[in-house]
């Protein structure tokens, strides 16, 4: 497993607050401002680094971090962001960086900051207002800071950083998520639609390399209608760290409608037709469209693997 180490530096809080929804969204993490990094930081597998960029230049103390702490970053893969007024402005400085730290880069993320006036220093102040002059800008305060632009950034970059995980061989990963599926029979499908979520626990039954559900209906079906996208959970109960078996599945969660399919999943699970047609309600069936699976198993740790999987289709 690899973990996350972000690192930034913060004048009024838009940056704190960035590292903050990704600290949450790349777990298992830390979020420390530069002035705290010490030893206990340095066992950490992927750093991100954030700071404010004012009159075209990053924090000082994040510059002066980069250049102290250089040889040890050069032993990691890293990510930079900013938060700025000026996006154009704010790439510049981030390739800049990257030009200094090398290959070991492997994303930027420019996010817009906020301004509030009232709450700057007055050196802060003057030089914003030059800047906000020569931008052609009014004097007042704005907030570019976009929360859904951070989550998307940080969604991008959990999959970059699953990309380095010490991977188990495509052939015997899909053979076990496979097992797996077989073993167990109960789920836990999510389903959403605007103003709706839904969670549902469930019987599932894996054949012909699809998850297959039953129901007889329910409030899942009122999602499943306008989005179906969808994420079925299947787990083994918690014991300790040492014995951790669970898997994530993202994709989309099809109604299946074709009557040879239906009698397909229907014969395999021992039933009739005739027997589903005396039902005293209909029996529904929903398919798992898999997109996705993400393979958390202790087992591969002692293998010589990373303990979480990714499995794509």
């Amino acid at each position: 497993m690899i973990k996350t180490l972000i690192l930034y530096e913060s004048r009024y809080g838009s940056t704190w607050e960035a590292a903050d929804i990704i600290s949450l969204i790349m777990g298992p993490s830390r979020r420390y401002p530069v002035s705290r990094f010490g030893d206990a930081c340095r066992d950490f597998d992927f750093i991100v680094l954030g700071a404010p960029i004012y009159n075209g230049k990053i924090h000082k103390k994040m510059e002066l971090f980069i250049e102290k702490e250089r040889e040890w970053l050069d032993g990691k893969k890293i990510a930079l962001f900013c938060t700025c007024l000026n996006g154009a402005e704010g790439l510049h400085v981030l390739r800049e960086m990257e030009d200094n730290l090398g290959d070991n880069v492997l994303e930027l993320g420019v996010f817009g900051g906020r301004l509030d006036m009232n709450r700057l220093k007055e050196s802060d102040f003057q030089a914003l207002t030059r800047f906000l002059s020569r931008e052609g800008l009014p004097p007042q305060g704005m907030d570019l800071f976009d929360k859904e632009e951070i989550v998307e950034w940080s969604l991008r970059l959990k999959d970059i950083r699953d990309g380095l995980l010490n991977k188990v061989p495509i052939p015997k990963l899909s053979g076990d998520v496979e097992s797996f599926l077989k073993q167990h029979n109960t789920c836990t499908l999510a389903t959403s639609s605007p103003g709706r979520i839904r969670a549902t626990p469930l019987e599932y039954i894996y054949i012909m390399g699809q998850v297959y559900i039953l129901s007889e209906g329910g409030e899942k079906f009122a999602n499943l209608i306008f989005n179906s996208r969808a994420s079925v959970a299947v787990y083994e109960d918690y014991t300790d760290m040492n014995n951790l078996r669970g898997m994530q599945i993202t994709g989309r969660a099809t109604i299946v409608e074709d009557r040879d399919e239906y009698q397909q999943v229907i014969k395999k699970k021992g039933m009739t037709m005739e027997f589903v047609r005396s039902l005293p309600a209909d029996l529904h069936m929903i398919r798992m469209d898999m997109e996705k699976v993400e393979f958390l198993n202790s087992d591969y740790k002692k293998q010589g693997y990373s303990a979480r999987q990714v499995l794509k289709f």
